[in-house]
């Protein structure tokens, strides 16, 4: 006698879709529970202004009584610090973090009102805010609402971080000076600053030509490579920060030490190490027929100027060709798993840094990876490959995220909860053809720069 037992599988009631919807419900929460913070500090702002407000009103009644502009303004600084010094008190914060809280109330309440009203709503952080009067901070009444309704959409979209690289992108296109008058004017108020720390340290900062600090950097990060080489025990922050030092007491660096037998002759940091920086540059910038900024990816822009002698600095240079309509990136499609030396380094511009959704480790610390995996028939393409940083590669491949990239690299990563998130590129290559060169040192040729047909010798 056989027994048959039938039963219907409720797929709708399953454990894995239950667990599913729950994930999801508490990541809703979250969500809810930021757009409720962002409406507190949206009216937290209204208030602030409110108060500034009351103190101008009052000014303004002194005024009709003094008739002295000098009483009238002493009159009105004092009400706003004692306004500062009391929300201070009050809240147990500093005054130096209040004032700024006041000046940004009133910018937000008289300028910014577009985006003070997404804060409002919940579209965006109180930190999406800060980041967009920073930026905006140079700009005249009217063209700073213009530079408003083109960066807000942004400010929806990314993390602070990369919307405050984005914001510099847009800006560049809504300025009226020349790139290379606006950075005259920057340049004549280059500096160095040393504020105090504690346990006796100290931040030095400085504010140099951009160029300068691209090579800086980067000359820096591969002597310290080269140092952990040779069996440094530092980390590479240890040594950039040393060598910091070394430069500006000694002029140089030096490598290894005479007591264990593997010292290097001192040198400076461009010739330490191969130092290679990649400049993309707007064709007719390079042929001097126009101004307009050169990009280092993970800096920003650079003089136009600077951008060619770093050119004629070169020994060589790699093309990236684009398409004059679309801006979209041609010739990287490649039939093989390994990633060419001149797709890796498209990436790298491209992407700026890790793909993964709110992710901001710089690519220069991360790796290709496949959005279809290459096992499965995904080509090694630029429209098929991104940055991930190998925690976010994991989570891909084994957590169970799912990811859709488009041809212009953007991505819509999905989570096990169900939810998407869009992700987006650095730099996406729109507009005129550009060029990427290594500058002023070339580093050594990949071993598969051979088969790079992208690759052309100057000249």
């Amino acid at each position: 006698m056989t027994l048959e037992v039938s039963f219907d599988l409720d797929v709708e009631n399953s454990a894995f879709v239950l667990g599913q919807s729950w994930q999801a419900e508490q990541y809703e929460r979250v969500c809810a529970g930021r757009r409720e913070i962002a409406r507190l500090e949206a009216h937290e702002v209204r208030i602030l202004a409110g108060l500034l407000y009351d103190a101008e009103g009052a000014a303004g009644e002194d005024a009709i009584d003094a008739g002295d502009p000098q009483t009238v303004t002493r009159r009105h600084e004092l009400a706003v610090r004692s306004i500062a010094m009391e929300v201070a008190a009050s809240t147990n914060t500093s005054i130096q973090a209040v004032e700024v809280k006041l000046g940004e109330a009133w910018t937000l309440a008289n300028e910014l009102t577009d985006t003070l009203a997404c804060l409002e709503a919940g579209e965006i952080s109180r930190a999406h805010a800060h980041e967009l009067i920073a930026v905006t901070g140079h700009l005249e009444r009217g063209s700073r609402r213009e530079a408003e309704h083109a960066l807000l959409p942004w400010a929806k979209r990314l993390a602070p971080s990369p919307f405050r690289r984005k914001a510099k992108q847009i800006l560049e296109a809504l300025e009226k000076d020349s790139f290379g008058e606006r950075h005259d004017r920057a340049y004549a108020k280059r500096r160095v600053d040393i504020t105090a720390g504690r346990d006796g340290m100290a931040h030095l900062e400085a504010y140099i030509d951009g160029a300068d600090a691209a090579l800086i950097k980067a000359g820096l990060e591969n002597a310290a490579n080269e140092a952990r080489q040779a069996g440094d025990p530092r980390s590479r922050k240890q040594l950039e920060a040393d060598f910091v030092v070394e430069l500006l007491t000694e002029g140089n660096i030096a490598i290894g030490s005479a007591a264990d037998g593997g010292a290097a002759a001192p040198l400076p940091v461009t010739r330490r190490a191969a130092v290679t920086v990649d400049v993309l540059i707007p064709a007719a910038t390079l042929a001097g027929k126009n101004e307009q900024g050169a990009l280092i990816p993970g800096f920003g822009m650079i003089d136009p100027q600077r951008a060619r002698e770093l050119v004629a600095m070169a020994p060589s240079l790699k093309r990236i060709l684009t398409d004059p309509i679309t801006g979209a990136v041609l010739n990287f499609d490649r039939t093989s798993y390994r990633i060419p030396a001149g797709l890796r380094r498209v990436l790298r511009i491209r992407d700026g840094h890790c793909r993964a959704p709110a992710c901001t480790l710089s690519s220069r610390y991360t790796d290709v990876d496949h959005a279809v995996d290459y096992a499965r028939g995904g080509p090694t393409s630029l429209a098929n490959t991104s940055e991930l940083c190998e925690g976010h590669h994991y989570v891909k491949h084994e957590g169970g995220w799912s990811l859709t990239q488009y041809a212009d690299g953007v991505q819509d990563w999905r989570a096990p909860s169900g939810r998407t998130y869009r992700t987006y590129p650095d730099n996406p290559f729109a507009g005129a053809q550009s060029v990427v060169v290594p500058a002023p040192f070339d580093l050594p040729p990949d071993d598969d720069d051979d088969d790079d047909p992208e690759r052309d010798e100057a000249g």
